[in-house]
């Protein structure tokens, strides 16, 4: 299990990628062959730089489900390099650890982030705008894609909070489907919350219940990033 966040660069190398760091947080970071380290705990994340992709913008607009302005895409059009970010630790706190070598890397030089387990992009401005600490939801939102297809309506990427995915069927309108995906991946997350398969869920106490089976994540079955090795609820109405 491997969380990957893409991150398009201005910079063209490894080596000017090192000369940023040294010269813009060397009291804070230290890059040294494929690895990130964090000065101020060890902490540290893999590291891997590869050439500019003529997909980038197109891959970003679609993850940010077209919420990016046109100048946004031209600049991350324009990238000369992209690194990928890479840490096999997962959780909530391991998540807030990820953003701080985020962070820095878009003071080097980054144009935007993208969770490769999820699909979700942000431009540069809008994840610098972002207060997750102070706002959960968007924490949730700005990490997990919500989609669906003729079958099910369902989540992608709560594996990178350490976590399963979650579905309903289809049948359920889609806001109301988006609100108890939301929902009952935020109560995992946020309360702790130990659910297991066969218990049920429900939005309050006089609101439609459903079954919880927990099952392998069929849906993003070989798709690489995206399939959560911790498996997928499917929520079934009673």
């Amino acid at each position: 299990m491997e969380v990957v966040v893409c991150i398009p660069l201005v910079l063209e190398s490894h080596d000017a990628f090192r000369d940023q760091v040294l010269s813009v947080a060397r009291d804070r970071f230290l890059f040294a062959g494929q690895i990130l380290m964090s000065i101020v705990n060890s902490a540290a994340v893999k590291c891997e730089i590869h050439e500019a992709d003529p997909d980038m913008a197109l891959a970003f607009e679609l993850g940010a489900q077209q919420a990016i302005s046109e100048n946004d895409l031209a600049a991350i059009a324009g990238h000369r390099s992209v690194m990928y970010l890479i840490t096999d630790r997962t959780g909530l706190t391991e998540l807030y650890q990820l953003h701080t070598f985020i962070d820095v890397t878009l003071e080097c030089g980054g144009l935007g982030v993208k969770f490769e387990n999820s699909g979700v992009a942000h431009s540069l401005s809008s994840w610098q705008q972002k207060k997750f600490c102070e706002n959960n939801l968007d924490l949730l939102q700005s990490h997990v894609m919500l989609t669906g297809d003729e079958d099910n309506f369902y989540s992608t990427g709560m594996h990178i909070f350490g976590l399963p995915d979650a579905a309903v069927p289809a049948s359920i309108e889609n806001r109301a489907a988006a609100r108890l995906l939301t929902e009952f991946n935020h109560y995992r997350i946020f309360e702790a919350a130990q659910v297991k398969d066969g218990q049920t869920f429900s939005l309050a106490a006089d609101a439609p219940r459903f079954r919880l089976h927990l099952k392998e994540d069929e849906i993003n079955a070989g798709q690489e990033c995206f399939v959560n090795p911790y498996g997928r609820f499917l929520l079934e109405p009673l």
